[in-house]
């Protein structure tokens, strides 16, 4: 019987036009210590928090002609390049990130300069290569899809910030594409989990906050594996 219920069903059709293939930026980024946060505010407090910052990330990204795929918690992943040349996108993606981490600092200054509390940290992740773009909705308006393999690249170095202690790790080829040669940033060669080959990067950023870190980096690697694909 269960055999016969299973064999009457088929898949609904999806009508949506082809996917493309283009190179594109990509960036996860993921705030850090809101469980510090958490604890001392009240949850309506921490949740007013998350939306300025988040809107006010979404402006950048938007005024760097950059593009929200997708928000969960205090993680967002976004990408540069769809209206231009790669250059161009990851030079964009990398000012955007600049200006966020500007962002977090200001908030800081702000809100964490008379409390006990660790101050909020951001941890960000940029690579650059060919990916699959695709629009559809489950329902209602479709929504953008971007998926491959630079997409979980980009994941698995925010996630790799926390290892390496330096909150913003760019692949080797999202450096020779800045031209960033006078800045100094460390180059390493690591293994990315899901990821076969080693793969280069440059330690863009800088150490996080003494004592930032807590036992969190399962349940974060769950989630990035979930929407990158």
């Amino acid at each position: 019987m269960q055999n016969n219920y299973l064999s009457n069903i088929s898949l609904p059709a999806v009508a949506t036009a082809p996917y493309r293939e283009q190179e594109l930026a990509v960036l996860f980024l993921d705030i850090r210590n809101f469980t510090g946060l958490m604890e001392s505010q009240p949850e309506q407090h921490v949740i007013q928090i998350v939306r300025r910052l988040f809107t006010a990330f979404n402006q950048i990204i938007k005024n760097f002609s950059g593009k929200i795929v997708e928000t969960g918690g205090d993680s967002l992943y976004a990408v540069f390049g769809l209206q231009d040349n790669l250059r161009d996108a990851v030079n964009n993606a990398y000012q955007a990130t600049l200006a966020m981490f500007k962002t977090v600092g200001l908030f800081n200054n702000s809100y964490t300069a008379n409390d006990d509390n660790a101050p909020l940290e951001m941890g960000a992740g940029l690579h650059a290569g060919r990916v699959f773009i695709d629009e559809f909705a489950l329902e209602g308006t479709p929504q953008l899809a971007v998926m491959g393999l630079p997409v979980n690249i980009a994941a698995r170095l925010q996630a790799k910030t926390k290892e390496l202690d330096n909150d913003l790790l760019i692949s080797e080829y999202v450096y020779q594409l800045l031209g960033l040669q006078q800045l100094a940033a460390g180059q390493q060669t690591v293994m990315l989990q899901g990821i076969t080959q080693q793969v280069q990067v440059r330690l863009a950023g800088s150490p996080y906050h003494k004592g930032l870190f807590l036992e969190e980096a399962e349940l974060e690697m769950d989630y990035l594996l979930a929407i990158s694909g």
